[in-house]
């Protein structure tokens, strides 16, 4: 287990070095010098070169990486030359923010499909197991933006049970936290609920036709007992896969979610930079998002090992 663990590491290393190094070379494709997009038409020529020289610019590509990577390590992500703001401060006031919204919507999501998918999967082709796909099948089929802008108008606009004023921190109290935080995290978890609960329900219909899980109805066990103890583990092998691969691209459906509910995470933050063409503040983004995916697939791979002691690696 040991060396499996710290071959999965020398894996995620280096495919987080690799991409890495893949967007910095298409970085530097695009048209237009950062420097000069930073100072605008008044900047001179002196004011240019000093800007091109502290970004490393007048370097190679690989060289400017090489040199990037290792600030990066020391804690140095560098300074806007358009606001003279922090690059560590923007990611520390951006990262927590979108780290929740991406937890709280998986827990959403995940606490609302698996009782459901084990629930559909044991009624097949009931009324309920219909009414229930149908739903999913919606939701699945309403983009990020609609549902958003839906629950805003209900639940924030013409109900007011929600906050729209942006962020609140937890430290200003739980209750102002989750009046922020439900919606968004709600609109977020709406887009992967649906993929939870259909992969959970076909793998819950197979797994019922296993011998053991006619002993255990054999033995006159309850069906909730039957359902969560000998049931939702070995049919959670294709939930577990989806929800590494999920997780990471939700990062996407939260660029969007934190524009319309205006927290500032890291997806508002990495477009406004992108149009400021603050590269190194992008390329730092870039490698945070693959080494929160590379680590949440590395995540999987463990678990099923806890799922299924049989594949347990030595």
């Amino acid at each position: 287990m040991l060396r499996f663990i710290g071959m999965r590491l020398a894996q995620l290393a280096v495919v987080v070095l690799a991409v890495t190094l893949l967007f910095y070379w298409m970085l530097n494709l695009l048209p237009g010098n950062p420097c000069v997009a930073a100072f605008g038409g008044a900047a001179t020529q002196e004011q240019i070169a000093e800007c091109e020289r502290d970004r490393n610019l007048d370097e190679p590509v690989i060289v400017q990486w090489a040199k990037w990577g290792g600030d990066v390590l020391t804690g140095d992500f560098g300074k806007s030359y358009l606001t003279g703001r922090s690059f560590g401060e923007a990611i520390n006031h951006a990262l927590p923010r979108t780290l929740l919204l991406l937890a709280y919507s998986q827990i959403l999501a995940l606490g609302a499909a698996i009782p459901l998918g084990l629930w559909t999967g044991y009624r097949q082709n009931s009324v309920g197991d219909k009414v229930a796909s149908g739903g999913a099948f919606a939701l699945l089929s309403t983009p990020v933006f609609v549902l958003g802008l839906l629950l805003i108008l209900v639940f924030a606009v013409r109900l007011d049970w929600f906050d729209l004023s942006g962020y609140q921190p937890i430290s200003e109290g739980l209750v102002a936290h989750f009046k922020v935080m439900f919606l968004p995290a709600a609109t977020l978890a709406a887009g992967l609920f649906p993929v939870y609960l259909r992969l959970l329900r076909t793998d819950v219909i197979g797994t019922l036709q296993e011998d053991f899980v006619g002993t255990a109805r054999a033995k006159g066990l309850p069906v909730r007992h039957v359902l969560f103890r000998h049931v939702l583990r070995p049919s959670s092998f294709t939930l577990l896969t989806i929800f590494g691969i999920q997780a990471a691209q939700a990062v996407n459906g939260a660029i969007v979610v934190e524009f319309l509910f205006d927290l500032d995470g890291v997806g508002s933050l990495l477009v406004s930079w992108v149009a400021a063409r603050e590269f190194l503040l992008v390329q730092t983004l870039v490698a945070l998002i693959a080494a929160v995916f590379v680590t949440v697939t590395t995540l999987v791979d463990l678990l099923y090992s806890v799922l299924d002691p049989r594949i347990r690696r030595k």
